[in-house]
Protein backbone atom coordinates (compact mmCIF):
# COMPACT_ATOMS: atom_id res chain seq x y z
CA UNK A 1 0.00 0.00 0.00
CA UNK A 2 1.04 3.53 -0.66
CA UNK A 3 1.62 5.81 2.30
CA UNK A 4 1.17 9.59 2.27
CA UNK A 5 1.44 12.38 4.79
CA UNK A 6 -1.89 12.51 6.56
CA UNK A 7 -1.78 16.28 6.88
CA UNK A 8 -2.43 16.56 3.14
CA UNK A 9 -5.84 14.91 3.61
CA UNK A 10 -7.04 17.02 6.52
CA UNK A 11 -8.13 20.59 7.05
CA UNK A 12 -7.43 22.67 10.13
CA UNK A 13 -10.35 22.59 12.53
CA UNK A 14 -9.08 25.47 14.66
CA UNK A 15 -6.00 26.44 16.61
CA UNK A 16 -7.29 26.15 20.21
CA UNK A 17 -4.75 28.56 21.61
CA UNK A 18 -6.64 29.66 24.71
CA UNK A 19 -6.69 27.72 27.95
CA UNK A 20 -10.48 27.58 27.85
CA UNK A 21 -10.50 26.05 24.38
CA UNK A 22 -7.86 23.50 25.35
CA UNK A 23 -10.03 22.36 28.24
CA UNK A 24 -13.33 22.31 26.35
CA UNK A 25 -12.06 20.38 23.31
CA UNK A 26 -10.94 17.65 25.70
CA UNK A 27 -14.50 17.10 26.84
CA UNK A 28 -16.41 14.58 24.80
CA UNK A 29 -13.37 12.84 23.37
CA UNK A 30 -13.66 9.07 22.99
CA UNK A 31 -10.08 8.57 24.17
CA UNK A 32 -8.48 10.50 27.04
CA UNK A 33 -5.66 11.52 24.69
CA UNK A 34 -4.79 11.30 21.01
CA UNK A 35 -3.79 7.72 20.15
CA UNK A 36 -1.69 6.20 17.38
CA UNK A 37 -3.84 4.98 14.53
CA UNK A 38 -3.92 4.18 10.83
CA UNK A 39 -6.26 5.63 8.21
CA UNK A 40 -7.02 3.25 5.32
CA UNK A 41 -8.30 4.98 2.20
CA UNK A 42 -10.44 3.30 -0.46
CA UNK A 43 -7.74 4.15 -2.99
CA UNK A 44 -5.33 1.77 -1.24
CA UNK A 45 -3.39 4.56 0.44
CA UNK A 46 -2.88 4.40 4.20
CA UNK A 47 -1.39 6.80 6.70
CA UNK A 48 -0.44 6.78 10.37
CA UNK A 49 -1.50 9.59 12.70
CA UNK A 50 -2.43 10.56 16.24
CA UNK A 51 -6.22 10.30 16.25
CA UNK A 52 -9.22 10.78 18.49
CA UNK A 53 -12.98 10.96 17.96
CA UNK A 54 -14.88 13.92 19.35
CA UNK A 55 -18.34 12.68 20.30
CA UNK A 56 -19.60 16.25 20.69
CA UNK A 57 -18.41 17.55 17.34
CA UNK A 58 -19.07 14.17 15.69
CA UNK A 59 -15.71 14.31 13.93
CA UNK A 60 -12.60 12.19 13.74
CA UNK A 61 -9.73 14.49 14.74
CA UNK A 62 -6.02 14.40 14.00
CA UNK A 63 -3.23 16.03 16.00
CA UNK A 64 -0.35 17.46 14.00
CA UNK A 65 3.27 17.57 15.14
CA UNK A 66 2.77 21.11 16.47
CA UNK A 67 -0.36 20.00 18.40
CA UNK A 68 -2.71 21.69 15.91
CA UNK A 69 -6.04 19.85 15.81
CA UNK A 70 -7.41 18.93 12.40
CA UNK A 71 -10.46 17.04 11.16
CA UNK A 72 -10.86 14.62 8.28
CA UNK A 73 -11.84 16.52 5.15
CA UNK A 74 -13.36 13.75 3.01
CA UNK A 75 -14.70 10.88 5.15
CA UNK A 76 -16.35 9.08 2.17
CA UNK A 77 -12.85 8.47 0.75
CA UNK A 78 -11.92 6.45 3.84
CA UNK A 79 -12.46 2.71 4.13
CA UNK A 80 -11.72 2.31 7.83
CA UNK A 81 -9.72 3.92 10.63
CA UNK A 82 -7.97 1.66 13.13
CA UNK A 83 -6.97 3.08 16.51
CA UNK A 84 -5.18 0.46 18.57
CA UNK A 85 -7.42 -2.57 18.11
CA UNK A 86 -10.60 -0.55 17.53
CA UNK A 87 -12.14 -0.01 14.09
CA UNK A 88 -14.15 3.02 12.94
CA UNK A 89 -16.04 3.41 9.66
CA UNK A 90 -17.31 6.65 8.10
CA UNK A 91 -21.08 6.89 7.82
CA UNK A 92 -21.63 10.29 6.26
CA UNK A 93 -19.84 13.13 4.54
CA UNK A 94 -20.47 15.19 7.70
CA UNK A 95 -17.76 13.24 9.51
CA UNK A 96 -19.80 10.83 11.64
CA UNK A 97 -18.06 7.55 12.37
CA UNK A 98 -19.46 4.33 13.83
CA UNK A 99 -17.26 1.97 15.80
CA UNK A 100 -17.36 -1.61 14.54
CA UNK A 101 -17.27 -4.20 17.33
CA UNK A 102 -16.61 -7.87 16.72
CA UNK A 103 -19.20 -10.20 18.24
CA UNK A 104 -18.58 -13.87 17.58
CA UNK A 105 -19.18 -14.74 13.93
CA UNK A 106 -20.22 -11.20 13.09
CA UNK A 107 -20.06 -7.61 14.23
CA UNK A 108 -22.25 -4.66 15.13
CA UNK A 109 -21.78 -0.90 15.08
CA UNK A 110 -22.01 1.76 17.77
CA UNK A 111 -22.72 5.43 17.24
CA UNK A 112 -21.41 7.30 20.27
CA UNK A 113 -22.81 10.82 20.56
CA UNK A 114 -22.29 13.27 23.40
CA UNK A 115 -24.13 16.40 24.46
CA UNK A 116 -23.75 18.92 27.26
CA UNK A 117 -26.68 19.05 29.66
CA UNK A 118 -27.30 22.05 31.84
CA UNK A 119 -27.35 21.37 35.57
CA UNK A 120 -28.43 24.87 36.42
CA UNK A 121 -27.28 28.43 36.86
CA UNK A 122 -25.24 29.64 39.81
CA UNK A 123 -27.40 30.39 42.85
CA UNK A 124 -26.70 31.80 46.28
CA UNK A 125 -24.07 30.24 48.53
CA UNK A 126 -22.34 28.40 45.68
CA UNK A 127 -25.33 26.23 44.73
CA UNK A 128 -26.95 25.73 41.32
CA UNK A 129 -30.58 26.21 40.37
CA UNK A 130 -31.91 23.55 38.01
CA UNK A 131 -33.01 24.42 34.48
CA UNK A 132 -35.01 22.16 32.22
CA UNK A 133 -33.37 22.88 28.87
CA UNK A 134 -30.62 20.69 27.47
CA UNK A 135 -27.63 22.30 25.79
CA UNK A 136 -25.97 20.57 22.86
CA UNK A 137 -22.42 21.12 21.69
CA UNK A 138 -23.76 23.04 18.70
CA UNK A 139 -24.52 25.95 20.99
CA UNK A 140 -20.82 26.07 21.82
CA UNK A 141 -19.89 26.96 18.25
CA UNK A 142 -20.45 29.96 16.04
CA UNK A 143 -21.46 29.68 12.39
CA UNK A 144 -17.79 29.29 11.41
CA UNK A 145 -17.25 26.32 13.71
CA UNK A 146 -15.21 28.26 16.26
CA UNK A 147 -15.65 27.49 19.94
CA UNK A 148 -17.65 30.02 21.96
CA UNK A 149 -17.22 30.22 25.71
CA UNK A 150 -20.32 29.25 27.67
CA UNK A 151 -21.80 31.39 30.43
CA UNK A 152 -19.41 30.87 33.36
CA UNK A 153 -22.38 31.04 35.74
CA UNK A 154 -23.92 27.88 34.32
CA UNK A 155 -22.85 24.33 35.14
CA UNK A 156 -22.91 21.52 32.57
CA UNK A 157 -22.36 17.79 32.55
CA UNK A 158 -21.46 15.48 29.69
CA UNK A 159 -24.05 12.95 28.55
CA UNK A 160 -23.12 10.13 26.15
CA UNK A 161 -25.69 8.15 24.17
CA UNK A 162 -24.99 4.83 22.44
CA UNK A 163 -26.99 3.77 19.39
CA UNK A 164 -26.48 0.26 18.01
CA UNK A 165 -26.72 -1.03 14.45
CA UNK A 166 -26.34 -4.19 12.42
CA UNK A 167 -25.20 -3.78 8.84
CA UNK A 168 -27.39 -5.29 6.14
CA UNK A 169 -25.99 -4.74 2.67
CA UNK A 170 -25.24 -1.03 2.47
CA UNK A 171 -27.70 -0.01 5.16
CA UNK A 172 -27.53 0.05 8.95
CA UNK A 173 -30.43 -1.41 10.93
CA UNK A 174 -30.90 0.11 14.38
CA UNK A 175 -31.68 -1.93 17.47
CA UNK A 176 -32.13 -0.73 21.04
CA UNK A 177 -33.54 -3.74 22.90
CA UNK A 178 -33.60 -7.53 22.82
CA UNK A 179 -36.95 -7.41 21.04
CA UNK A 180 -35.59 -5.06 18.36
CA UNK A 181 -32.48 -7.21 17.95
CA UNK A 182 -34.65 -10.33 17.65
CA UNK A 183 -36.47 -8.81 14.68
CA UNK A 184 -33.13 -8.61 12.86
CA UNK A 185 -32.52 -12.31 13.51
CA UNK A 186 -35.85 -13.63 12.30
CA UNK A 187 -37.12 -16.90 13.79
CA UNK A 188 -34.88 -16.39 16.83
CA UNK A 189 -36.80 -13.61 18.58
CA UNK A 190 -37.90 -15.66 21.60
CA UNK A 191 -34.43 -17.14 22.15
CA UNK A 192 -32.77 -13.73 22.08
CA UNK A 193 -35.31 -12.21 24.47
CA UNK A 194 -34.94 -15.17 26.83
CA UNK A 195 -31.15 -14.77 26.76
CA UNK A 196 -31.49 -11.07 27.58
CA UNK A 197 -33.70 -11.82 30.57
CA UNK A 198 -31.53 -14.61 31.96
CA UNK A 199 -28.31 -12.68 31.46
CA UNK A 200 -29.75 -9.33 32.66
CA UNK A 201 -28.55 -7.61 29.50
CA UNK A 202 -28.27 -3.84 29.91
CA UNK A 203 -28.40 -2.02 26.57
CA UNK A 204 -26.57 0.99 28.00
CA UNK A 205 -23.47 -1.21 28.41
CA UNK A 206 -21.55 -1.99 25.22
CA UNK A 207 -20.06 -5.15 26.76
CA UNK A 208 -23.58 -6.49 27.43
CA UNK A 209 -24.67 -5.68 23.89
CA UNK A 210 -21.60 -7.49 22.58
CA UNK A 211 -22.61 -10.61 24.51
CA UNK A 212 -26.17 -10.69 23.21
CA UNK A 213 -25.17 -9.96 19.61
CA UNK A 214 -22.57 -12.73 19.79
CA UNK A 215 -25.30 -15.07 21.04
CA UNK A 216 -27.63 -14.00 18.23
CA UNK A 217 -25.00 -14.78 15.60
CA UNK A 218 -24.41 -18.20 17.19
CA UNK A 219 -28.04 -19.09 16.45
CA UNK A 220 -27.54 -18.79 12.70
Amino acid sequence: MKTILLSLCFFVLCSFNSLFAQEEIGKGMLFPQFEKGVVFFKSGIRSSALLNYNMLLQQMLFQDADSTVKAIANPPEILVIVIGERRFVPISSDGIFYEEIQAGKGSFFVHQKASMLSEGKAAAYGGYSQVSSDVSYGSWQDDKGSLVKLNPGEKFRLSIDHTYYLKSGNSYKRFFSAKALGKLFKSHESEIEEFANKQSINFTRIEDVTRIVEYAYSLQ
